[in-house]
């Protein structure tokens, strides 16, 4: 028995396909109307055809658009963007360019099956990456390879600010931080707004304060540092689940390719 031919998409994605089906559908209607108009207009003359009229893009640029832009919502539907670290991210990005895949059932049945099955591992793998430049005790601690302790210290995290104060620094450094919010967010059971955390520690670190919510406290300083502790030991505990759990898969990279 074949799972791709029996598991059932999600009423989400099943109306988003229908929707993308229909939108292509009407698309091509209203060209081949809009070619009606100009073939009209051209007996009794060229250049009538208003150009504001025209469709400005060829068929397969639409459905490439269209298909991009669909893939998109379809992973923010079905919450993979959750499991899913900067690198993780980055691969998905890279798989709609130049053009995405199709957007028909049968890549969305091998797509999410294939998601659904490596979900798990795929989780830990952004626990790990997320964590691992916090530490390099894996390399040398054997009984215990690596493990985040309460408090550490995240290197070139904030950068001045034009006018005053400090501001975590744009780039790779502001995704580590999101992720790091991603993980503890998903593993508290709480939807993850991106971006979040980022904006309310700008807004305490440009009045040089020391910030807290219900799972961080964080203080930036001059030098590039940014200390933080991590209040929620029950998901620090998770953390460290996480990432034992790759560790014992084998799937441990070498620290110097971090």
């Amino acid at each position: 028995m074949s799972i791709s031919k029996n598991l059932a998409l999600p009423t989400t994605l099943t109306d988003l396909l229908l929707a993308r089906n229909d939108a292509l559908r009407l698309i091509a209607d209203a060209r081949r109307i809009t070619d009606m108009a100009k073939d009209t207009l051209a007996r009794y003359g060229g250049s009538l055809m208003p150009h504001g009229a025209l469709l400005p893009d060829d068929e397969k640029k639409v459905r490439r658009d269209l298909d991009d832009r669909m893939w998109r919502r379809a992973f923010d539907l079905t919450g993979f963007k959750m499991l899913m670290d900067a690198e993780a991210v980055a691969e998905f990005e890279k798989s709609l360019c130049p053009e995405p895949p199709e957007f028909t059932e049968g890549t969305i049945r091998s797509t999410f099956i294939d998601l659904q099955i490596r979900s798990g591992q795929m989780f830990r793998r952004g626990v790990f990456n997320v964590f691992r430049y916090l530490s390099d005790s894996y390399r040398t601690n054997a009984r215990e390879p690596f493990r985040i302790g309460r408090k550490v210290v995240m290197t070139g995290m904030v950068s001045p600010r034009s006018d005053r104060g400090l501001r975590i620094r744009h780039g790779k450094s502001a995704d580590k931080l999101n992720d790091l919010d991603r993980v503890f967010q998903s593993l508290d059971g709480k939807q993850y707004q991106s971006r979040t955390l980022e904006s309310e520690m700008n807004a305490v670190f440009e009045h040089g304060m020391v910030f807290e919510n219900a799972h961080y406290r964080a203080k930036a300083f001059k030098n590039g540092n940014m200390h933080v502790e991590f209040l929620r030991l029950d998901l620090l505990d998770k953390v460290n689940e996480q990432i034992a759990e790759f560790y014992g898969e084998g799937a441990l990279p070498d620290a110097r390719n971090a």
